[in-house]
């Protein structure tokens, strides 16, 4: 995952005297991976990998945070600006009451918060604005949409904005039935399997693929008065599987998949407010929603100080520890929210503790434990020997694409396949072996799965062709050979110049 920010928007969040050369070496050093620091007129551009595991760095303030607790480390002054998550609740607005009835299956959707916003005016977006969205590669579109997008690239929360007045009556948070269709928002419409995290009005017309993009049938244009201000987390596994069997990745889904804090979508929505207000003239239009039936409650991690000494080989003061984890948002060894699901363990704190302490000033020494033993795996060295056999036979060892284009009798077919030359996955390695020379390959093929319990993944089988010997005889003679070597009795089958075994079978016979 990458994130590219501004410089200057950087310095909203985060109170700092490192120059952005520093601020880049420094988070390289401990922290996210600065690719590459590019000036921009009087501005300077980051482009940041972020791992995997740490979706909460994949915005503006996730970024000012991690900076906040490593720059000290290196001389530095820097703390937060604004702390988001002590943003005052407000109040609604007196008698407004919320115009659509809300339906809400919580083990789909944790976190379900809404809010109306009256009397919008579509336009361009400031100029300041348009310039930070597409300095972050996102382009500008108007005033409403670039406000969804500005919240998500500043908090790392994804915002759904629709028209209200082309919802009718209700919204039902729900899973998607087999052969359901929705039009998205870039106009392709989606033929779904099912399980998908979907809404859908009163007229059970679905306009929104959760997780996803929405409906274009509750799209906001330039006509749109009256929006609704949509936030809120999802199951992360309904979200994987929907981008994954749809092929349609969107920067919001790869977000959802990976659990953001829930704790942050509440006051996300509050800035969502006051931006609506300043930048389209639009007004609260009713109370807010926020269904959260099963709260955030924080965990406590303990890494004792013996053990951190030990894992890490320094020798490192408890206030230093203290203070290491306090900046990173561990109070009183409680996990914060926005790292709950990567904090779990005692080595997790270790790892965080390291980190900003600083890799580089790890000492270097040799090892003072016993070098662990290497265990071999026993099909891969049977493999291995089986290739330099036939290698010694006089044959090439070849590889060929597992993904074919013919459809064969009991193939199975990939959903979203690249290329119709790779629609499916091979049953045989016959077909990809048309050389004129004398080859062989090891590699699996696949079938359909008939145990129950994995009706989704096709079984796999190693096979061992021999290929290209254009006289039988010598194609019998290195399986003779090949048998004698294994101790055991092959039972190719014979295809013309080829012969197929079933190293599975082999494989099991020889533990």
């Amino acid at each position: 995952m990458n994130i590219t920010i501004a410089h200057s928007w950087l310095k909203e969040f985060l109170q700092t005297d490192a120059p952005p050369q520093k601020i880049a070496d420094c988070l390289s050093l401990c922290g996210p991976s600065v690719e590459k620091l590019t000036k921009i007129k009087d501005d300077f551009l980051y482009e940041i990998e972020v791992t995997t595991n740490r979706v909460d760095m994949m915005s503006v303030l996730g970024i000012a945070r991690e900076a906040g607790a490593i720059l000290p480390q290196f001389g530095f002054s820097a703390r937060l600006n604004h702390d988001i998550y002590q943003t005052p609740t407000g109040s609604d607005p007196v008698g407004k009451s919320f115009p659509l009835k809300i339906s809400v299956d919580s083990k789909l959707c944790p976190r379900f918060t809404a809010v109306v916003i009256k009397n919008v005016t579509v336009q361009s977006s400031p100029k300041n604005i348009q310039n930070r969205l597409e300095s972050s590669g996102i382009r500008s579109l108007n005033n409403v949409i670039d406000i969804s997008n500005y919240l998500m690239r500043a908090y790392g929360q994804p915002i759904h904005v629709f028209d209200l007045d082309k919802i009718k009556s209700k919204m039902v948070l729900r899973s998607s039935k087999p052969k359901e269709t929705i039009t998205t928002l870039d106009g392709k419409t989606h033929l779904l399997s099912g399980n998908d995290i979907v809404i859908s009005d009163d007229h059970n017309r679905l306009i929104d693929l959760c997780g996803i993009m929405g409906g274009l049938n509750s799209s906001v244009d330039q006509q749109t008065k009256n929006v609704l201000l949509f936030i809120q987390t999802y199951n992360p596994v309904n979200i994987r599987r929907t981008s994954m069997n749809l092929a349609h990745r969107t920067e919001a889904a790869v977000i959802f998949e990976k659990s953001p804090d829930p704790e942050l979508v509440l006051p996300v929505l509050l800035q969502g407010i006051q931006l609506f207000k300043k930048i389209t003239n639009g007004e609260q239009g009713s109370k807010i929603i926020d269904i959260y039936p099963h709260p955030y409650k924080p965990k406590i991690v303990t890494a004792p100080l013996q053990l951190i000494k030990d894992r890490l080989g320094i020798d490192i003061s408890q206030p230093e520890v203290d203070k290491i984890l306090k900046s990173l948002g561990f109070i009183n060894n409680l996990v914060p929210s926005w790292r709950a699901e990567d904090i779990n363990i005692p080595e997790d704190l270790i790892e965080e503790v390291a980190r900003v302490y600083g890799y580089h000033r790890l000492p270097s020494q040799i090892m003072a434990t016993a070098i662990p033993t290497n265990y071999p795996d026993e099909n891969f060295h049977l493999e291995h020997q089986i290739k330099l056999w036939l290698v010694g036979l006089g044959l090439n060892e070849i590889y060929t694409n597992s993904l074919v284009s013919q459809n064969r009798p009991g193939q199975l077919k990939i959903k979203n396949a690249l290329s119709t030359d790779w629609q499916y996955l091979r049953n045989s390695l016959i077909p990809s072996h048309t050389q004129s020379f004398p080859a062989f390959e090891i590699a699996n093929t696949y079938l359909p799965r008939q145990q129950a319990g994995h009706p989704r993944l096709p079984e796999e089988k190693l096979q061992l062709i021999i290929s290209g010997v254009r006289d039988f005889p010598r194609l019998k003679g290195i399986i003779d050979v090949l048998s004698a070597k294994l101790h055991y009795a092959l039972s190719p089958a014979y295809n013309s110049n080829a012969a197929v075994i079933d190293l599975s079978e082999v494989i099991k016979n020889a533990r």
